[in-house]
């Protein structure tokens, strides 16, 4: 299962959360935030969903992201974000923290083969272009000591789920649009020297994006880092409507909305449509 570890290495991160750094009622199968566009062959994309919801006068975006995409995606991001009055954004840090397009990041592994990512398929981070400094964005996320304090008290948990998401992915013999899915093979593929070498490996990835995103639906009301991290969003979203907040946005990595989409369910919200924003072009 080698390749599958490479993929998730490179792909989980993505989806999952924006850190400089480096079970409750049950609802309907939420509809995905995340989405491979296979057809026609010269249009192929990569998009991100934003959900809107209403309840009675108050109207919750969930505003799904990549955290490595097209440059041209965050600026189409950036000016969504400055519509909303209130803007709830996803960052492990301590509140009062000064936020900024830094662009500082780990020396990590990790960080390295992001890195990778962005120089090879012509890609972006997002903490380098969206701006946290506007007066409208909300913290909503743990601090570096909680989610630390959480962890060491659920590893089991978060490994547990990583081990099923592992398993379920591996039984997988189609990608989400139903094509074949050739795994290994394909970044195989993709990785032999070629003209279209660099997009043809932007493709694979894409898929594998479109549907670890499907498959965390499942998963995410489970995972404990996810979960908690989700409460703090929403205690923040109910804080913010209790003081009057009328129009709100919730932004976080595409892997949170399924269970933040119950979440909201739960609290009387319903969906009332969704838009779609391209994050990689895979035409070039």
């Amino acid at each position: 299962m080698p390749h599958r570890l490479l993929l998730i290495v490179l792909v989980l991160p993505l989806l999952v959360a924006a850190d400089p750094t480096s079970a409750h009622a049950a609802s309907v199968q939420p509809e995905p935030y995340i989405r491979f566009v296979a057809e026609p062959a010269d249009k192929q994309q990569l998009s991100t969903a934003i959900g809107h919801f209403q309840r009675g006068n108050v109207q919750v975006d969930l505003v799904a992201a990549i955290h490595i995409a097209d440059a041209a995606y965050y600026r189409a991001l950036q000016s969504r974000l400055d519509r909303y009055p209130k803007l709830l954004f996803e960052l492990v840090a301590a509140d009062g923290q000064q936020f900024a397009r830094t662009g500082v990041r780990s020396t990590s592994g990790l960080s390295t083969l992001q890195t990778w990512l962005r120089d090879k398929l012509r890609l972006t981070f997002q903490l380098e272009e969206i701006d946290y400094k506007r007066a409208n964005f909300v913290h909503a996320d743990l601090g570096p000591n909680e989610l630390i304090a959480h962890m060491k008290g659920h590893w089991a948990d978060t490994l547990g789920m990583l081990l099923r998401w592992m398993l379920t992915d591996a039984a997988r013999s189609t990608n989400a649009d139903g094509s074949i899915r050739f795994g290994g093979l394909a970044l195989f593929t993709a990785l032999t020297p070629g003209a279209d070498r660099n997009l043809a490996i932007k493709t694979v990835l894409a898929r594998e994006l479109a549907d670890m995103g499907d498959l965390t639906q499942a998963t995410a009301g489970t995972d404990a880092l996810i979960a908690r991290r989700n409460e703090a969003a929403i205690a923040t979203l109910q804080t913010q409507i209790q003081s009057g907040a009328k129009r709100l946005g919730i932004f976080y990595g595409g892997a949170h909305m399924p269970d933040l989409q119950r979440r909201l369910e739960a609290l009387g919200f319903h969906r009332t449509g969704t838009e779609w924003l391209v994050a990689w072009d895979l035409r070039h």
